[in-house]
């Protein structure tokens, strides 16, 4: 009998201190996106791993919770401290909001080259559906034409309902707009392919700086393919490394997009126009990118959205990685990611509101 209640003691004293470990996960989870990961590669790999601190903690607190115990308490503060990601992947509701000014409508979306499908159908048939929503500013990143459908056929299938446009010759980036752009210009990332532009857009008397970002990589599905193949070969070895050169690649890139953000940051720094950001930032909400980049402005999804938001065709639809951000100024009434199959992305689409 007193071996079981040693046991018992023993059991219950390790479940308090697991408790708190937690809850410090929990918190130290809540300020990780503020490091930068190359000064803390234990808070970026935090930041995204925050759905498994949240799960443990609440297995706690359900677990507190039967056994009738006040550490219940403790576990729904390590809950509670990741609410900022919570409300950023779900929300069980929108409160319906009214428009008091000029509605405008966003959409941003990587489309992977419009699937690469050759024939020009998918393109015609995604401007069609960006007709249909009456979409004022379209952002599109990895864009380019494919096979015979060519990037002057991909203009001149936009243009005809966006006819001002930011096309950067040497990026595949752009920006389609129903007002004037004023001027625009890139903001380039050292050894990468990757890039933001802006463009500062009249909106029927007032400025708004729309900047769009593509966000260095996480090479993860490159990454899964080269796996699948080592595994069909039955290289193991292969297999190993792939997995090793990934982590690797991942800090790397994290590191990347930390700095990119920073550049951006500063573009948004430099204009007193209400702002919108939009893009694939490859990073999940908590994040350092996502935080620098959002900064002081609200993100869409948490003033505008409701349901799961998931952006992110793989890994059983999981991340969100794609967003729109605006300014205070800026009124958010409607964000929705669109389930549409042409890319591996999602397309984002928001209402703001340009209050008067």
């Amino acid at each position: 009998i007193m071996g079981k209640l040693a046991v018992y003691r023993l059991g219950y004293f390790f479940s308090i201190v697991f408790t708190f470990l937690f809850l410090g996960l929990a918190i130290w989870s809540h300020f990780s996106g503020h490091f930068h990961p190359e000064s803390s590669l234990f808070s970026a790999y935090l930041s995204l791993g925050k759905p498994l601190v949240i799960v443990l903690n609440a297995f706690m607190f359900v677990y507190w919770i039967c056994r009738r115990k006040c550490w219940a308490i403790v576990s729904i503060l390590g809950v509670a401290a990741c609410y900022n990601y919570i409300t950023a992947i779900w929300q069980p509701f929108n409160l319906h909001k009214s428009a008091e000014g000029k509605e405008l409508k966003v959409m941003t979306y990587n489309t992977h080259s419009f699937g690469r499908e050759v024939t020009g159908y998918s393109a015609k048939e995604f401007a069609g559906m960006v007709q249909d929503e009456k979409i004022d500013i379209l952002c599109f990143q990895e864009y380019g034409g494919s096979g015979d459908f060519t990037n002057e056929n991909l203009y001149e299938t936009y243009s005809a309902f966006l006819p001002h446009t930011y096309l950067p010759q040497s990026h595949s980036m752009a920006i389609y707009s129903r007002y004037p752009i004023l001027q625009s210009d890139v903001v380039e990332f050292e050894n990468t392919n990757n890039c933001a532009i802006w463009a500062d857009i009249d909106v029927e008397g007032t400025t708004l700086r729309v900047i769009s970002v593509h966000m260095q990589t996480t090479s993860f599905d490159r990454m899964r393919s080269k796996a699948a193949q080592a595994r069909a070969a039955a290289n193991e070895e292969g297999e190993r490394q792939i997995y090793l050169n990934f982590t690797d690649n991942l800090e790397s890139n994290m590191i990347e997009r930390a700095n990119q953000a920073l550049m951006v940051e500063e573009i948004m720094k430099s204009t007193n126009h209400p702002t919108i950001l939009c893009g694939d930032f490859n990073d999940t909400p908590g994040t350092y990118t996502y935080e620098t980049l959002k900064g002081d402005m609200k993100d869409g999804f948490q003033t505008g959205g409701k349901g799961f938001a998931w952006t992110y065709r793989g890994l059983y639809n999981l991340l969100r990685i794609d967003y729109i951000f605006h300014s205070k100024e800026l009124k958010g009434l409607e964000y929705e990611s669109m389930d549409y199959e042409m890319s591996d992305h999602n397309p984002v689409m928001m209402t703001l509101c340009i209050e008067e």
